[in-house]
């Protein structure tokens, strides 16, 4: 019988040896210190009766597994790593609807109202992606010290600060300072920040997850981007950028501040919806290798190297699609195809998380720089708008899952001990692409037309194919588990004699002398009348009891 008084933690049980629930001689009555829980009902040869507040319980099993299953259904509900994924949801949608696909508008906006050449805007844009790659690595290290609801909170706030004072740009220098302010704020609050905590809220689900909380990306781009474009075309940068910042910030703080959660564990949870730890169990460390073997590795290296080209492409074509088909054909088939680009990416991520489960990652995305060159491709040649909406609808399949796949792809090959710094490393360096593709088209519009431009980083992602296969399979880390429950066992010093003597040329110790040990029967022996008792000292022995 086992047994808790109301909010006492000290637990009695009573093993009994028979089926029978009265005391006997033979129970035995043992004391555990472990919180005080209710479980289910039952019989066995160890009785447990559970009282807590009035409430009587009984369980069956081994006292192990019922206090371990009584403390795995301590928390029903539904998990809160959902919760989390949906806040992260509304934040990518907020940071992509309002930064990432809006900088097309803004490109648009400095060069209609502020007279910039389209190369110098597109530089702007180009410096705003390279600091948030800048900013992503640091947010990485952030993320490792400081809750993530703190980093992405001064984030919300340095990103509204840069949105609003963006439509009071007179000049470059003003354009510079302006797109790093935002461009920081955009590097604490979306993609290195979010992807970080999915991974640590799951694992085995993680490819799905991902594709969820990124698909808020394309939710930004559907909804946000094109009332961004029609407002501020019908209006100005001018009054409608500090507006826009503070439709940042109501729609990121209230899901950083209540939604969010950094990690499962401070909140007593596990990756995945797991069964909670027992009481006093240790969580396990995170599985992984170390920020300095990541980043020093050959895969990491090419990998970084294929998503450098891949991203000038891809950001390069998204940035300026917008304005090429309004230069084409008009503004509203020009927000239309933001609307294409981003409802198809939402699409395809969906598939391309449920797809990672069962392919390999590698292949899967051999195959989406295939498609993403074959899209921006059509948007090269296209001169009508049934073919810029083809063109748009092939970009957006491979777009979104390409951005997810990166976070991916670093994760499964070097888990998540030190992922955060691991990804910001990776995003940083591919800032190299994110930041020279939209200048780099912009570059070539100045000097030709937007038909060449395109014609150009529509080869760049078939050379990222190159670097990726030979990247090949992710690396293998030697590592020895070790148990953070076992006690360490202490060191032993050595006392040996010091000596200059080369060890080879040291003599063995001479193997210890063998002994015969004889087996005897002591009660057999000692009890027969003619057995010898040796005193060779011939001293008195004397008897039990006596003096």
């Amino acid at each position: 019988m086992l047994t808790v008084g109301s909010g006492s933690e000290v637990i009695s049980a009573v093993s009994n040896t028979s089926s029978t629930d009265s005391p006997s001689s033979s129970q035995k009555t043992r004391q555990w210190h472990i919180p005080a829980v209710v479980s289910k009902a039952g019989h066995s040869h160890v009785g447990l009766e559970i009282r807590r507040n009035n409430v009587t319980i009984e369980h069956e099993g081994a006292l192990t597994g019922m206090v371990r299953g009584m403390e795995d259904n301590s928390s029903p509900g539904i998990f809160r790593g959902w919760v989390v994924l949906a806040g992260l949801f509304l934040t990518m949608a907020v940071t992509s609807g309002l930064g990432f696909y809006a900088q097309g508008v803004f490109l648009d906006a400095l060069v209609v109202e502020q007279g910039f050449s389209v190369g110098v805007a597109g530089a702007g844009t180009g410096i705003f992606f390279a600091t948030s790659g800048v900013g992503g690595y640091y947010a990485g290290r952030l993320l490792a010290i400081f809750d993530a609801r703190l980093v992405m909170t001064v984030g919300s706030l340095i990103g509204a600060t840069g949105l609003a004072l963006l439509g009071q740009v007179r000049n470059v220098p003003q354009m510079v300072l302006v797109m790093i302010i935002f461009g920081l704020g955009f590097a604490l609050t979306s993609l290195v920040p979010s992807s970080a905590i999915v991974t640590r809220w799951f694992v085995r689900k993680r490819s799905v997850a991902l594709s969820i909380a990124s698909s808020g990306l394309s939710l930004g781009g559907i909804a946000l981007s094109p009332v961004v474009a029609t407002i501020v075309d019908a209006d100005s940068m001018i009054y409608w950028a500090p507006r826009l910042a503070i439709a940042f910030l109501v729609g990121m703080l209230p899901a950083v501040l209540f939604l969010i959660r950094g990690a499962p564990e401070p909140m007593g949870l596990r990756p995945d919806g797991d069964p909670p730890l027992a009481s006093g169990e240790l969580p396990s460390p995170p599985d992984g290798v170390d920020f300095k073997t990541a980043v020093r590795s050959r895969y990491f290296a090419l990998i970084s190297m294929t998503f450098i080209i891949c991203m000038a492409a891809q950001v390069g074509a998204i940035q300026h699609t917008f304005k090429m088909t309004k230069d084409r054909i008009d503004i509203d088939t020009a927000r239309a195809v933001l609307m294409v680009l981003s409802a198809t990416s939402v699409i395809s991520r969906i598939i391309g998380g449920i797809a990672a489960l069962k392919m390999s990652l590698t292949r899967l995305t051999v195959g989406l720089l295939v498609v993403q060159s074959a899209g921006i491709g059509i948007l090269a040649i296209a001169d009508s708008r049934q073919m810029i909406m083809v063109g748009a609808v092939v970009l957006g399949a491979a777009m979104g899952n390409l951005l997810m796949f990166h976070p991916l792809l670093l994760a499964d090959a070097f888990g998540v001990k030190d992922y955060p710094r691991i990804y910001g490393m990776g995003s940083l360096i591919m800032v190299l692409g994110v930041g020279t593709g939209p200048f780099l088209v912009g570059l070539i519009h100045d000097l030709a037309s937007y038909r060449v431009a395109f014609g150009v980083i529509t080869g760049f992602a078939l050379i990222a194919i190159i670097f990726l296969l030979a990247a090949g399979t992710p690396p293998v880390f030697g590592g020895v588990d070790v148990d953070s429950r076992a006690p360490a066992e202490p060191q032993v010093k050595s006392h040996g004699l010091m000596t200059l003597t080369p060890p080879d040329q040291i003599p063995s110790p001479p193997p210890p002398p063998k002994r015969r040990v004889a087996v005897v029967d002591r009660g057999l022996v000692m009890g027969a009348e003619d057995f010898p008792i040796p005193n060779p000292a011939n001293k008195e022995i004397l008897l039990k009891g006596t003096e």
